[in-house]
């Protein structure tokens, strides 16, 4: 699978889990200039709007760190595409609120299922 139809299978995916996208960010674009053969490595933020209420309803802090972020990246000599997602239970702990760390395994659970959607169409082709 290319790098192109992993970013769009991801994206595919993203809309069946109901998740929106509300940005992208181009590290290679970003950092072209001050390093010579960067792999290309896309960060995807992603949001649910009913998971960003819970979170500023509980903890108005939380706003910093929504959206949760999605990577396709180039590794292994840019012949591997890598899909990570972030870990919400670690990310979101600092809240130290159960309500919140309720929400945060929810989202974890829901990103995890991209990966496995992500991995059974690599599977197929």
């Amino acid at each position: 699978m290319t790098f192109e139809e992993t970013v769009q299978n991801v994206k595919n995916g993203l809309k069946k889990l109901g998740l929106d996208l509300v940005g992208e960010f181009d590290v290679r674009e970003y950092l072209s200039s001050d390093m010579e053969k960067i792999p290309r490595h896309l960060i995807l933020m992603v949001c649910e709007k009913e998971t960003a209420l819970k979170l500023i309803s509980n903890d108005v802090q939380m706003s910093v760190l929504f959206p949760c972020n999605i990577t396709v990246k180039e590794v292994e000599d840019n012949t591997i595409i890598e899909v990570s997602i972030e870990d919400t239970d670690i990310t979101w702990s600092s809240a130290k609120k159960k309500e919140i760390m309720e929400v945060a395994k929810n989202t974890k659970n829901i990103l995890k299922k991209l990966l496995d959607t992500i991995e059974q169409q690599n599977v197929k082709l």
